[in-house]
This record gives C-alpha cells, structure tokens and sequence, in this order.
C-alpha cells in the first residue's frame, strides 16, 4: 500500500503563502497527475512529499505514517527531476549504481538490481555507455532506472518529458504508462501539459493558486467540469465561454459538440447565426473561428467544405450546454438551470 495524504497543509516561502489548508489523497498504486499552469504549486506539492521542501504545516502521512518531518532518503520515494540529474562523467550502469553504493548495498545484489531494472527500460545493451554519447530518451530511462533500482513505494516524477521532442513525448508517454502497469505502485506525475494529463492519468488534480479546481478521471474533467477554470484549462481548444443576462451567468460548449450548417435549424436547442473569421486543417477535422452576437467562438468539424467568409449557422441540443454563475461555478440545479435557459432565449431574442 502506497496511499498519501495531505492533511491540512500549507506551504509559505517567507510571506508569500503558496499553499493554504491542502486536503488531498493520492489513491494506493494509482497514476495520479498534478496539473496546473505555471506558479499553481504542483511542483511544490511534489517536493513536500519527498522531503526537499518540507511542509510548513499540517500532516503528510504515507501509508497512514506521518512523514511530513521524515528524511527523504527514509521515505520509501523515488524522485525523476525535469533536467535527468545524471552524471555525464559516469557510465550508464555506474549512474544507476551510484544509490546502490551510498546505501551500501552488497556488489552481487548491486549487479542484480542494476541487470534487472535495465532489462526493464531497455538499456541493457548501454550500460558502459556515457550520457553524452545517448539520445533524449535513452537519458530519460537512465533516470527512471535510478528510481527504479531503489524500489520505491511511491515513484515521483516532475516534467520528465518536458525537455524531449514532440515525437519523442509521445513514445515516453506509452512508456511511462507501460512500466506503470509493470511496477504495480503509486506515480506521482506532475506537468503543466493537460494532454499529458488526460492521456496518463487514473487521476488528475487540477491545481490553480495552490487550490484544488478539481480532482477527477480526465473523463470527468472533461465532460464535466466543476468550474469555468476546469472547462478553459484541460480541452483544445479551451471550451467556448460566453456571458449573458441579467445575474451575469456564462454559458459554455466544447468546440467539437456544434454542428455546423448553412440552413437553421428549428430542431436545434441552441442556434445562432455567424461568419467564419478563421479555417484551420487539423488532419482529419477542421478548426473554424466564428464571429456569433455573443462573441467569437471555436468549432472543431469533421466537415471542411466550409470557407473564410461564409455565413453558417452553429448549433447544439441542450445536454451540450453548460452553465456557470457569475464566481465561475458549475450550475447543476435542474431548476437553475432552466431559468438560465430562459434567460439564455430572452438575452437572444432582444
């Protein structure tokens, strides 16, 4: 079991409050993502729970022992930093090894762990091989392999594809995600990449100004999003977002939810008339910019006949639609939202 909590956390660096009252739990040998943008404390939370940042109060308890004061090196975590943190003037194998020795682990059992784990990330072909003289990917397992031979209860893991090709990203991915099956324990990831998110993850804690926007699987995040934060966040594009009426309440869509056409349509929930601003190929769907009475909006479309300049109409049938009041929060009230539905048709109609 590899079960973490925070319990009533908060982190300060002198008087700037980063985190405030964090309640969070890390389910055992799930694949949880910490996302957020820039400056959220996702890789604030990641350091408190190795033990580099200590937590400036509240509890951090792993497998219901409080660590929060513990040593990193007596926690059972293993950490893969952004940058690798590989030393260039060693070998692969004397890389991995390096832990090994400092914990005074037998040579034999060195020699196994280091054979065993490099079988595991495919780098038992370059284990007398330099950094310098691998790709991108192959440093990458080199760090994962140093993680790895400590066998860990929890494996900790800040932006470690940040620094590889698009292409490669994408591979790593795949990887990451089958040597999470292999091992069999808790991943800790954290990115400020939602579609890293949303591909990785069981679970995902979307983070913004040190709070919780929302703690869900990227399903749930996606389709059903808690606040206006959540909805613009994860999704490409962001979801359409657009205010009305009187109490200042917003309404939203996902882009790929609108059909497009050159006719109304009265079987439409939602419809409004438009001009296309912008035409995008993306592959196999289309991207449109459309000018509408409430603003610009994006639509993803699988249909492309559809060109700069051209008048079309949107439209969407109610279980697309999503409200939100004037804070940004989810409005799920059946009654609530009939009213905004109303307002919606009478803001449109004047």
């Amino acid at each position: 079991m590899a079960e973490i909590k925070f319990v009533d956390v908060g982190k300060s660096f002198g008087d700037n409050k980063i985190i405030e009252h964090m309640n969070l739990t890390i389910k055992d040998g799930s694949f949880t993502v910490l996302v957020g943008p820039s400056g959220c404390g996702k890789t604030t939370l990641l350091r408190m729970i190795a033990g580099i940042g200590p937590a400036s109060s509240g509890q951090i308890l792993l497998d219901g022992e409080d660590i929060t004061d513990k040593a990193p090196g007596k926690r059972g975590v293993a950490m893969v930093f952004q940058n690798y943190a590989i030393y260039p003037t060693m070998t692969v194998r004397e890389n991995i090894e390096f832990g090994l020795k400092n914990n005074h682990v037998p040579k034999e059992e060195r020699s196994r762990l280091i054979s065993e784990v490099a079988l595991s990330v495919g780098l038992s072909e370059l284990l007398d091989r330099k950094p310098s003289t691998l790709s991108g990917g192959q440093r990458q397992r080199i760090a994962l392999a140093r993680a790895m031979v400590k066998k860990p209860k929890v494996f900790l893991m800040d932006e470690p594809l940040s620094n590889l090709d698009a292409k490669l990203r994408v591979a790593m991915r795949t990887e990451l995600i089958e040597l999470y099956k292999k091992l069999q324990t808790t991943f800790v990831y954290v990115t400020h990449d939602q579609i890293e998110a949303m591909s990785m993850a069981d679970d995902i804690v979307l983070l913004d100004h040190g709070k919780i926007q929302q703690e869900d699987a990227p399903e749930k995040i996606y389709y059903d999003p808690d606040n206006v934060f959540t909805a613009q966040f994860i999704g490409t594009p962001p979801m359409n977002i657009f205010s009305f009426g009187a109490h200042e309440n917003r309404m939203g869509f996902r882009s790929e939810r609108v059909t497009l056409s050159y006719q109304a349509n009265k079987q439409a929930f939602f419809e409004r008339k438009g001009s296309i601003i912008t035409r995008e190929m993306l592959g196999s769907e289309t991207q449109y910019q459309i000018k509408i009475p409430e603003g610009s909006l994006m639509v993803k479309s699988l249909n492309e006949k559809f060109q700069v300049g051209e008048t079309v109409y949107i439209q969407l049938q109610e279980e697309h639609l999503y409200f939100f009041d004037k804070e940004g929060l989810r409005i799920r009230d059946k009654k609530e939202i009939a009213e905004c539905n109303a307002e919606l048709e009478a803001s449109h109609e004047a």
